[in-house]
Formats: structure tokens, sequence, C-alpha cells
């Protein structure tokens, strides 16, 4: 694994333990791919709550070609991990993110227009 996919496997630990997520590191996680996406890097991770759960899907990213800081596009719907629909679910979390980011840039210009 590369610095940047170590990178990203770091910050979706941080996520994951925050205490609004799991509230704690997984307890087991794995790369499970990567994707190109408004040219950013983003990979997918599978991750189990515990021991004896499933595997669940995860992304971590918004690298640009070598940086090792992400854009803050670390998410998870906690949703169950399938090779099948990981890039698709992880592609439908950066696009949520993104549009979720807009809308309070947006919201912030409309304030300080008012306040001109």
């Amino acid at each position: 694994m590369g610095l940047q996919q170590e990178a990203a496997k770091a910050a979706m630990i941080k996520w994951l333990a925050n205490p609004a997520e799991l509230g704690k590191s997984p307890n087991k996680i794995e790369l499970a791919g990567e994707f190109e996406l408004h040219g950013l890097i983003y990979y997918i991770f599978k991750f189990k709550k515990g021991m004896l759960g499933k595997w669940l899907v995860g992304v971590s990213g918004g690298y640009e070609a070598g940086e090792l800081e992400h854009c803050g596009h670390v998410f998870s719907e906690m949703e169950e991990y399938s090779p099948d629909t990981a890039q698709q679910k992880a592609i439908a979390m950066v696009e949520m993110l993104r549009e979720y980011w807009m809308e309070q840039a947006r919201a912030m210009n409309t304030e300080e227009q008012f306040y001109l």
C-alpha cells in the first residue's frame, strides 16, 4: 500500500472512531478499490465494526495526485459491502458530500449578500 492509500486508510479509521460514527476504530479494515472522480482520487474501504460483523463500505479521499491531504470526503452510510456495488455506493457518497458542501457555500454567499 502506498503513502496516499495509507493516508486514506488513516483518515477513514479516524472518521469511524468519531463518537458520532462507530465511536471506535473498526475491528478490521481493508482497501477494496480506488477510482477517480472530478479530477481527484478516492479509495474504497471495507470494514467491520466487530469481529463477527458484516463488511461495510466507506470512502476516503478527494486526493490530488501525489498529495497526502484529502479534501474532506471521508464517509460511510454503514451499508453492507459488496464488490459489485462498492464503487457505485462510494461515488454516491462523494456526490452527496459535494452537494452538501456546495449548498453550505451557497447559503454562506447568500448570507454575505444579505449583510452587504
